[in-house]
């Protein structure tokens, strides 16, 4: 499991930096779209607003190239105040005329300038032939005037209007063009936006095709490591099962050896003794001292033996063992244990027997030493397809972080190892009960 780390955190940095490689793409290309256009929008903004300027300033100067002939017209034929009012307003409206010069866009083709140098070429000749109307005399005003707007001033009308007609022919015509232009470069940048998301859509199946293969790497290496790791448990655990009952041997084997070996020799010694006359006073006393020896000998032989197995659990079965296992612990200790074994318990075999009188005995070991209790009751029941421990207190409890011992481990090993349940229950102040569910299986 640690070598899949490096792999995962290497895989891992790859996958961000193509996918930040990706995002920026993305948002570079996107941006440089926006920028684009908001380009163009400003350009054919700008443009519109320029030839919208130019083509008012020619409808303006035709306006008022109208409104001369009609004050020419007025100058000659009206006489008196009439005839004065047209001429001052005709004064005035050439002024403004000559103030006020077409100019055109800086975008204008040669072309284009060429028409509005011959726009303004008109403009000036027709004003100066309306300027000379306006010197003329009164008897020469009635008598050249309307020859004069119609042989002179009435062409170069119509020179200027036809010369600024073409010059607006021209700049609507570059309009179209432009529009045309402007199509071009929005189909363009289209074609751009497309090979983008195609470019973007492609990383991404790539990105996600290396990430699926990845990433199924990994599950086939995670389940190698898994069924190695799940080999190496079944390994230990079968060990520590086959290391359990070598130690529940050996200390059947010990037990048997103080109790058969050791306690007859004992109990011979005792005897002998016992057999001894004593010479005198001092002789007798020593006779005395040594038999007490031996009876204490003898009796801390025993307990060793029963401590290390007793005989009556392989002897007498798990009942009988529990319930002197309760005496045992009431009796060289402050707790008054109360047992309850409620069923015959024949089935079960040697392994399950011994998990079972291992667990009371670590538990009550426990109560003595940390519950505080005054009590503890041990209840032992069986169901029809499983046995049932239960061990509980009104000690003072733990709370789960402190419940981790060598002897609960070693509990629930025990348990887990015969493919029981094993579990404790406890809090501050609120007792302990452990509890432990073992299938029954027949002995073979």
């Amino acid at each position: 499991m640690m070598k899949l780390d490096p792999m995962r955190t290497k895989a891992s940095f790859i996958l961000s930096v193509v996918a930040l490689v990706q995002v920026l793409l993305l948002g570079f290309s996107l941006g440089f779209l926006v920028l684009k256009l908001r380009t163009i929008r400003s350009d054919l903004t700008r443009l519109e607003r320029e030839e919208q300027g130019f083509l008012n300033q020619l409808g303006e100067s035709e306006g008022d190239l109208y409104r001369t002939a009609i004050l020419l017209r007025d100058n000659i034929i009206l006489d008196g105040p009439p005839q004065q009012r047209a001429r001052q307003e005709l004064t005035d409206l050439l002024d403004k005329m000559s103030d006020r010069s077409v100019e055109g866009p800086p975008w204008l083709s040669p072309e284009m300038r060429k028409a509005m140098k011959a726009v303004g070429t008109a403009k000036h000749e027709y004003l100066m032939g309306a300027r000379t109307v306006i010197s003329w005399k009164e008897e020469d005003r009635h008598k050249l005037g309307p020859q004069f707007l119609v042989r002179q001033l009435a062409p170069m009308r119509e020179k200027f209007v036809e010369t600024a007609r073409e010059s607006a022919g021209l700049v609507r015509s570059l309009r179209r063009d432009r529009n045309v232009a402007t199509v071009q470069s929005i189909d363009g940048l289209q074609t751009q936006a497309i090979r983008i998301l195609g470019g973007a859509a492609v990383l991404g199946l790539c990105l996600f095709a290396f990430a699926v293969w990845r990433f199924n790497r990994y599950e086939k290496e995670r389940d190698v490591h898994m069924r190695n790791l799940h080999q190496a448990e079944e390994g230990l655990r079968a060990l520590s099962l086959r290391l359990v009952e070598s130690q529940e041997l050996e200390r059947k084997i010990v037990s048997r050896e103080l109790h058969d070996e050791v306690g007859q020799i004992l109990t011979a010694l005792r005897v002998q003794i016992g057999q001894i006359e004593p010479a005198g006073a001092e002789s007798k006393s020593h006779l005395s001292q040594a038999s007490e020896l031996a009876e204490r000998s003898l009796r801390s032989v025993r307990e060793m033996a029963r401590g290390l197995r007793p005989a009556m659990l392989d002897d007498l079965g798990l009942a009988p063992a529990l319930k002197w296992l309760g005496r045992d612990v009431s009796k060289n200790s402050v707790l008054d244990v109360d047992v309850r074994i409620e069923g015959e318990f024949a089935g079960l075999d040697e392994q399950r027997r011994t998990c079972l009188y291992r667990v009371v005995q670590e538990a009550l070991t426990n109560c003595v030493k940390h519950s505080g209790a005054m009590s503890a009751r041990v209840l032992l029941h069986e169901n029809p397809g499983e046995v049932v421990l239960t061990v509980e207190d009104g000690g003072v409890g733990f709370t789960s972080t402190n419940g981790s011992g060598i002897g609960l481990l070693g509990m629930r090993e025990r348990v887990e190892e015969l493919g029981g349940e094993f579990a404790v229950v406890s809090s501050p102040g609120s007792g302990t009960v452990v509890r432990a569910n073992l299938p029954k299986v027949e002995k073979s």
